[in-house]
C-alpha cells in the first residue's frame, strides 16, 4: 500500500469518527515529527501495539480485503503480571472482509457500536487448523448460547455482539446499504505477531508492504519511536 493512500484512510476513519460522536486519543493525531519530539513518550505505547493499524492482508484491494483499527489499550504481549485485557477500535467498509481466521490464545468479544450491519461467519477449528465443515457451531450471541450450522453468517446490528473462543474460526465483513461498521474489540491481550492462524489457501499476509511514496501523515503502531521502521522514517524525512 501507498503511504498517501494509509494517510487518507486514517483521515477519513478520524473524519467518520468524529461524525459519529467517537474520540480517540491525542496521538491518534501525532505526525512523524511530533511523535520525534516526544518519543520518550512511546515507550508503554509501543510495547503494547497501542495505536493505528491498517492491513489489506496482502491483497492490493483494501476495499475489497482490509481493516482499519485503533488498539486503545493492551497488555504485554508474552508479559507477566501486566493487564489480561485489550479494547480496539474497528471501523469496517460495506462489503470489506477480514479473511478467515482464528486465534490460538485470544477470546473475543465483538460488539457493533454504530453503523450498520456486521456479518460474521463463523466455523469450528478442526484438527491441525483445519477447517472444520461439518460441525456446528456454538456461541455466546447477545449473551445467550446458540448453536449454528457450519458457515453460518451471524447479523449484527448496533448494540449487538458475539464472543468469539479460541475454536472459532471467523471472518466478517460490512453489510451492504448503511455505510461503515464501527466495532469495539473487548479481548484477552492481542498479540497480531504470533496469534493469528489465517486459512493457508487464502495466502493472507496480517502486515502491510508500504511503498514510502510521502512523509507519513500518521504513523501505524508498528513504526512508533524505538522501532527500526521509525528509525527509518526518520532519516528519510526529518534528518
Amino acid at each position: 500500500m501507498k503511504r498517501s493512500e494509509i494517510d487518507r484512510l486514517i483521515e477519513d476513519c478520524l473524519v467518520l469518527l468524529s461524525e459519529k460522536g467517537v474520540a480517540l486519543p491525542p496521538q491518534a493525531r501525532w505526525d512523524l515529527r511530533t511523535w520525534w519530539e516526544r518519543r520518550e513518550e512511546a515507550d508503554e505505547l509501543r510495547r503494547r501495539g497501542i495505536g493505528w493499524d491498517l492491513t489489506d492482508f496482502g491483497s492490493g484491494d483494501f476495499d475489497r480485503f482490509g481493516l482499519l483499527l485503533y488498539t486503545l489499550s493492551n497488555g504485554v504481549a508474552r508479559g507477566e503480571g501486566d493487564q489480561p485485557y485489550a479494547n480496539k477500535l474497528l471501523v469496517v467498509g460495506e462489503g470489506q472482509i477480514t479473511p478467515t481466521h482464528h486465534h490460538w490464545s485470544k477470546m473475543e468479544d465483538i460488539i457493533v457500536l454504530r453503523g450498520g450491519v456486521l456479518c460474521v461467519e463463523v466455523h469450528r477449528v478442526g484438527p491441525a487448523d483445519a477447517l472444520d465443515r461439518s460441525s456446528e457451531v456454538r456461541v455466546l450471541l447477545n449473551n445467550a448460547w446458540t448453536t449454528h450450522p457450519p458457515g453460518a453468517v451471524l447479523a449484527l446490528g448496533p448494540g449487538e455482539r458475539v464472543r468469539l473462543d479460541q475454536h472459532h474460526y471467523h471472518r466478517f465483513w460490512g453489510g451492504e446499504g448503511a455505510g461503515p461498521v464501527i466495532v469495539e474489540e473487548v479481548s484477552m491481550v492481542n498479540d497480531d505477531a504470533r496469534d493469528n492462524c489465517f486459512l493457508p489457501e487464502d495466502g493472507v499476509g496480517r502486515f502491510p508492504e508500504i511503498e514510502e511514496n510521502r512523509e507519513p501523515r500518521h504513523l501505524l503502531c508498528t513504526e512508533l519511536p524505538g522501532t527500526e521502521a521509525f528509525q527509518r522514517l526518520v532519516e528519510r524525512h526529518l534528518a
